[in-house]
């Protein structure tokens, strides 16, 4: 504990300092840089199940973590003392009755043989319990102990609900059968869409209900929303509809995740009037991706790993020139992405990093 005392000291202090201050009146456009989960997994050595298991352990790592950002990659992120009680980023998948575990180096391990799988029957699902499902009882543990421990000197973050149902439905229902689904079986999609999103909505309640708040903001992650895997047809009837639902209950949509390409959902997303911007991942075309946008809008944009960790400086400043030609007159953001361990030693990876910052402030800020 006298361990994770001094780590908590060093945290408040360095928030405190005149580094960490003069990034809150940096020039646009933002930059940043980060590890992957997975990363930070390599770079410290530890299994991720003591990581989800062990609150001391969890709380100690994770401000090793956000104390190793800080101190070696001098990018635009912000210090806070805000750390998180999350058991992953699937949790959502246990309120269904799905297990989800990981490896020790921290890949989940996500159940795929639901009995949805194998019968279109909603009867076979089961309403949730804010407090007893899946793994709501964990988080509740490890939020509770991680506010013990810290002495509230930290801001422990409650995880919230922001799987989509998109994602959702093909993990219970499987992939090939939810696209069979779509032709052969549309209203038991659309049953399955309403079911999934009241789920949602029902969280959110008893969510706002425990910690009184009237704040249910969110965002919608949907790693399946990726063409070719779906159409904009399909997106259009089958999943649409649910978000414009979802935004009239949230009360906005403040930003949509997936891992794949999405600029075929871009003139679709921008019906949701609280929507800020899009985020143009490492698998979408930034051309088309502003070609696709209106210009108010902000573009997120993620460089793939492989693409910086591996690069040389000439190859670097390239792709940063050619990113700010491309968003001349518009708002938008760069991260360097996931870094994890692609050289025999992690220092080189993170050193490509740290060049990378500096190529890009010299670049988009010069």
């Amino acid at each position: 504990m006298d361990n994770l005392e001094q780590l908590i000291d060093t945290l408040l202090m360095k928030i405190e300092s005149p580094v960490n201050q003069a990034k809150r009146n940096l020039p646009a456009p933002r930059i940043t840089s980060y590890l992957e989960n997975l990363g930070w997994v390599q770079y410290f050595q530890y299994d991720m199940n003591d990581f989800f298991n062990d609150a001391a352990f969890n709380c100690e790592m994770q401000l090793k973590q956000k104390l190793c950002q800080f101190e070696r990659f001098d990018d635009d992120t912000m210090l806070d003392a805000n750390i998180s009680a999350s058991t992953g980023m699937y949790f959502e998948y246990t309120l269904f009755g799905m297990s989800v575990k990981h490896q020790s180096d921290g890949v989940p391990l996500i159940q795929n043989d639901h009995p949805l799988t194998k019968a279109a029957d909603l009867s076979l699902l089961s309403r949730h319990d804010f407090y007893t499902t899946g793994d709501m009882p964990r988080v509740f543990q490890l939020w509770d102990e991680l506010r013990i421990i810290s002495k509230g000197r930290l801001n422990v973050i409650f995880p919230t609900w922001g799987r989509g149902p998109l994602d959702l439905a093909i993990q219970l229902r499987g992939y090939e059968q939810f696209i069979d689904d779509t032709r052969e079986r549309p209203q038991f999609v659309h049953d399955l869409m309403r079911y999934i999103i009241e789920e949602r909505m029902r969280w959110w309640d008893s969510y706002c209900k425990h910690f009184n708040t009237p704040n249910r903001g969110a965002g919608i992650a949907d790693d399946w929303l990726y063409v070719p895997f779906i159409s904009p047809a399909i997106f259009q009837d089958f999943v649409f509809p649910y978000y414009l639902e979802l935004e009239k209950y949230h009360g906005n949509i403040g930003g949509i995740h997936s891992c794949g390409d999405k600029v075929p959902f871009f003139k679709l997303f921008e019906e949701l009037k609280g929507l800020g911007g899009h985020e143009v991942n490492h698998w979408t075309d930034l051309e088309a991706a502003v070609r696709n946008s209106s210009p108010d809008k902000h573009l997120g944009i993620a460089i793939l790993n492989a693409d910086f960790l591996l690069a040389t400086k000439e190859e670097m400043e390239a792709e940063l020139r050619r990113i700010k030609t491309l968003c001349e007159g518009r708002h938008y953001s760069v991260t360097a992405s996931s870094i994890e361990k692609i050289h025999d030693d992690f220092e080189d990876d993170i050193r490509q990093g740290q060049i990378w910052i500096e190529i890009a402030k010299k670049v988009l800020r010069g």
